[in-house]
Protein backbone atom coordinates (compact mmCIF):
# COMPACT_ATOMS: atom_id res chain seq x y z
CA UNK A 1 0.00 0.00 0.00
CA UNK A 2 1.63 3.79 -0.96
CA UNK A 3 1.94 6.40 1.46
CA UNK A 4 -1.07 8.06 0.19
CA UNK A 5 -3.50 5.18 0.85
CA UNK A 6 -2.78 4.99 4.46
CA UNK A 7 -3.17 8.55 4.92
CA UNK A 8 -6.16 8.67 3.24
CA UNK A 9 -7.48 5.35 5.48
CA UNK A 10 -6.20 7.81 8.54
CA UNK A 11 -7.84 10.60 7.49
CA UNK A 12 -11.24 8.77 7.26
CA UNK A 13 -10.50 6.74 10.69
CA UNK A 14 -10.00 10.13 11.97
CA UNK A 15 -13.27 12.02 10.46
CA UNK A 16 -15.45 9.19 12.09
CA UNK A 17 -13.62 9.69 15.55
CA UNK A 18 -14.18 13.16 15.41
CA UNK A 19 -18.24 12.71 14.59
CA UNK A 20 -18.01 10.03 17.39
CA UNK A 21 -16.75 12.60 19.82
CA UNK A 22 -19.47 14.98 18.91
CA UNK A 23 -22.01 12.58 19.36
CA UNK A 24 -20.62 12.20 22.95
CA UNK A 25 -18.84 8.25 22.30
CA UNK A 26 -15.61 9.12 23.42
CA UNK A 27 -14.19 5.63 24.44
CA UNK A 28 -15.33 4.60 20.70
CA UNK A 29 -13.48 7.61 18.89
CA UNK A 30 -10.53 7.21 21.25
CA UNK A 31 -10.04 3.65 19.31
CA UNK A 32 -10.28 4.93 16.21
CA UNK A 33 -7.74 7.91 16.79
CA UNK A 34 -5.58 5.13 17.84
CA UNK A 35 -5.86 3.46 14.12
CA UNK A 36 -5.86 6.58 11.94
CA UNK A 37 -2.73 7.33 14.06
CA UNK A 38 -0.83 3.91 13.44
CA UNK A 39 -2.27 4.26 9.53
CA UNK A 40 -0.03 7.41 9.39
CA UNK A 41 2.71 6.05 11.04
CA UNK A 42 2.58 3.11 7.92
CA UNK A 43 2.50 6.39 5.70
CA UNK A 44 5.56 7.53 7.29
CA UNK A 45 7.14 4.57 6.52
CA UNK A 46 6.01 4.48 2.92
CA UNK A 47 6.97 8.02 2.35
CA UNK A 48 9.77 9.97 0.51
CA UNK A 49 11.78 11.65 3.33
CA UNK A 50 12.74 13.99 0.23
CA UNK A 51 9.01 15.25 0.07
CA UNK A 52 10.22 17.43 3.36
CA UNK A 53 6.78 19.41 3.62
CA UNK A 54 4.53 16.37 3.41
CA UNK A 55 6.47 14.72 5.71
CA UNK A 56 6.28 17.22 8.32
CA UNK A 57 2.61 17.26 7.89
CA UNK A 58 2.34 13.45 8.36
CA UNK A 59 4.75 13.47 11.60
CA UNK A 60 2.35 16.32 12.83
CA UNK A 61 -0.47 14.44 12.41
CA UNK A 62 0.19 11.10 13.56
CA UNK A 63 1.50 12.72 16.81
CA UNK A 64 -1.55 14.43 17.18
CA UNK A 65 -3.67 11.77 16.53
CA UNK A 66 -1.50 9.51 18.88
CA UNK A 67 -2.60 12.35 21.67
CA UNK A 68 -6.16 12.37 20.96
CA UNK A 69 -5.83 7.95 21.66
CA UNK A 70 -4.55 9.20 24.79
CA UNK A 71 -1.16 7.55 23.66
CA UNK A 72 1.18 9.95 25.37
CA UNK A 73 4.00 7.95 25.25
CA UNK A 74 4.16 7.23 22.01
CA UNK A 75 3.10 10.43 21.10
CA UNK A 76 6.11 11.89 22.32
CA UNK A 77 8.40 9.33 21.34
CA UNK A 78 7.28 10.07 17.55
CA UNK A 79 7.49 13.88 18.15
CA UNK A 80 10.87 13.45 19.42
CA UNK A 81 12.06 10.99 17.23
CA UNK A 82 11.45 13.17 14.13
CA UNK A 83 12.35 16.67 16.13
CA UNK A 84 16.24 14.51 16.41
CA UNK A 85 16.28 14.19 12.65
CA UNK A 86 17.16 17.57 10.47
CA UNK A 87 14.53 15.85 8.07
CA UNK A 88 11.63 18.36 9.16
CA UNK A 89 10.62 21.92 7.70
CA UNK A 90 10.83 24.29 10.26
CA UNK A 91 6.84 24.95 10.55
CA UNK A 92 6.98 21.22 11.36
CA UNK A 93 9.47 21.48 13.88
CA UNK A 94 7.57 24.30 15.62
CA UNK A 95 4.31 22.96 15.85
CA UNK A 96 5.57 19.62 17.19
CA UNK A 97 7.51 21.42 20.18
CA UNK A 98 4.20 23.22 20.72
CA UNK A 99 2.24 19.69 20.25
CA UNK A 100 5.09 18.46 22.95
CA UNK A 101 3.93 20.78 25.07
CA UNK A 102 -0.27 20.09 25.32
CA UNK A 103 0.87 16.43 25.83
CA UNK A 104 2.80 16.88 28.77
CA UNK A 105 -0.07 19.57 30.53
CA UNK A 106 -2.53 16.78 29.38
CA UNK A 107 -0.38 13.95 30.63
CA UNK A 108 -0.03 15.49 34.24
CA UNK A 109 -3.43 16.68 35.09
CA UNK A 110 -4.47 12.91 33.84
CA UNK A 111 -1.86 11.84 36.44
CA UNK A 112 -3.18 14.40 39.17
CA UNK A 113 -6.55 13.23 38.28
CA UNK A 114 -8.01 17.04 37.47
CA UNK A 115 -10.92 16.52 34.95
Amino acid sequence: MSWLEHHTRSEKYASDADVLCREQEAERAVGLYSRAAYAELKALEELDSRKTRTLGIIVISATSLLYKAHDFLQARRIAHKWLATELLPSFAEDELEELLQVIRYEESRVNSGVQ
